[in-house]
């Protein structure tokens, strides 16, 4: 078994290979094919994009083996973890729980208010810090199959934060998000959001569609209400949970996203020949 901080490499078990032939479409001859035609579209095209099955899974399970989807998964360059290295251990904006979830999701929880240094930190720093990160979450075939969920806190957040904001890097996120983000995301939390939360959210509003609107949740301080879609059992105690408080963070996990440099590199060559 990998350690708390480990990404899980294992192959998927065969509980999770049946999820993924019920919610994916997924199976042996569906992956084969799905593969073939990706890779004749990917020659015929003028993409640079290594073509290994392994790699290629990436793109193919959250589009549901439908490869003409998973050629449209818009690609971003040379954003290396060390571009990125203060908003996950200088600054802890971004976190990683050691546990998944009861449907066995990945979770995550992002910082937006009184950790966010918005002198140190801009908003593009953690847009990148955002997108470093699901590239290493779908390195695992366990979160390619559940997907992850994020939890948005922003505890603290103060007028100083809403300016650091704009509406073009709202529109960059969401977007990335819902049409460029090969990570299955199922489910966004908001919590402890203040008043003027309302300025915030009126920047992301008009960027937001359906499906991801019917995955979004605003529970304020009521961890009762986020408790409706994650049982307490799986939540530290900062969030009204019966596992112990964070007492970790990107010091503890960011040497993993090093020792992947690698992959990323490979990946930042995707791109138009």
């Amino acid at each position: 078994m990998p350690g708390p901080f480990e990404i899980d490499r294992s192959l998927p078990s065969a509980e999770l290979l049946e999820v993924a032939k019920q919610e994916l479409r997924e199976t042996p001859e569906v992956r084969a094919a799905a593969v073939e035609e990706l890779r004749k579209l990917l020659k015929a095209s003028d993409l640079n994009f290594p073509d290994d099955e392994e790699f290629l899974l990436i793109y193919l399970r959250p589009t549901k083996f439908y490869p003409e989807s998973a050629l449209k998964l818009d690609l971003l360059h040379n954003l290396m973890p060390v571009d990125v290295k203060p908003v996950f251990v200088d600054h802890g904006l971004i976190n990683i729980f050691t546990n998944r979830d009861h449907k066995g999701r990945r979770l995550m929880v992002v910082h937006m208010g009184e950790k966010w240094n918005t002198k140190e930190v801009t908003e593009d720093q953690i847009f990148r810090a955002l997108y470093t990160i699901q590239k290493l979450a779908v390195l695992e075939p366990a979160t390619q199959i559940n997907g992850a969920v994020v939890i948005y806190d922003f505890k603290g957040m103060g007028m100083g934060h809403v300016k650091a904001m704009s509406t073009s890097g709202a529109k960059r996120l969401l977007t990335f998000i819902q049409e460029a983000c090969p990570l299955r995301m199922k489910a966004v939390h908001f919590v402890n959001e203040p008043m003027i939360f309302n300025m915030v959210w009126s920047l992301f509003k008009p960027f937001v569609k359906e499906k991801l609107n019917k995955r979004m949740f605003f529970h304020g301080e009521k961890m009762a209400k986020l408790h409706e879609h994650i049982p307490k059992d799986y939540l530290p105690s900062n969030y009204g949970g019966t596992l112990p408080a964070l007492d970790y963070g990107g010091k503890e996990w960011y040497p993993v996203a090093e020792q992947f440099t690698e992959f990323i590199t490979k990946w930042n060559t995707c791109g138009f020949k």
